[in-house]
């Protein structure tokens, strides 16, 4: 490659002044919106607070997103979704877990709601009063399964659908369970919440099955 070939190469894959600043200004107000969404509450943050906080105008704020809703989605799939797929890869790597590794999965589901609490109360708040993030579930629940991709593939194709809402059940109840308890609203020991998880996920996983059946 010529020496003016490579620089015209350098100059094409690098961001332009206007697409560096377009990037930062979403980050800014992005990071505005996450601390107002913790400090007020989703349903009390304006989009004006957003933009004054961020040091820009309402139309700056909507040059980036197409409502508050947007941001919230935005913050839920930076800061909540990887590790969230990480940890259901994590499970799918066990195989067919014991008791003893499902537990312990289980505490370190537990443990990423309480290091995320903020984070995701405010996810609890966006998606109770807008229907389009609420619209994303399902999404987010094909998202998570198919982070499961051996678990459904030792159910066979004629079982995958029911492998698929088992999962779809257990996430949703642990999303919403869990999300409540970081809350207070279930003022449960740790212990009995572990232990009553790893019932219901050892059943709804199929692990009691016998060896041979369907998600055995």
């Amino acid at each position: 490659m010529s020496e003016g070939a490579a620089a015209a190469r350098g100059r094409a894959s690098r961001p332009s002044i206007r697409e560096a600043q377009k990037a930062s200004t979403f980050e800014v107000l992005l990071q505005a919106a996450a601390e107002l969404f913790v400090e007020r509450g989703y349903a009390a943050t304006t989009i004006e607070q957003i933009a004054s906080r961020a040091g820009a105008s309402r139309a700056t704020f909507y040059l980036h997103f197409d409502g508050k809703w947007q941001a919230a989605a935005a913050l839920a799939e930076r800061r909540l979704m990887p590790e969230t797929i990480e940890y259901y890869q994590r499970l799918d790597a066990l195989g067919v877990p014991t008791r003893e590794q499902l537990r312990a999965w289980l505490d370190d589901a537990l443990g990423f709601y309480e290091r995320h609490r903020d984070d995701v109360v405010v996810n609890r708040q966006a998606v109770g009063l807008e229907p389009e993030l609420a619209a994303l579930t399902p999404q987010f629940l094909g998202r998570c399964a198919d982070a499961m991709s051996g678990y459904l593939a030792r159910w066979g194709e004629d079982h995958r659908e029911e492998a698929r809402l088992r999962l779809s059940l257990l996430i949703i109840q642990l999303t919403d369970f869990v999300t409540d308890w970081v809350i207070g609203y279930w003022q449960t020991d740790r212990q009995v919440v572990l232990d009553v998880l790893l019932d219901l996920w050892t059943a709804g996983l199929g692990l009691h099955r016998e060896p041979g059946t369907p998600g055995a």
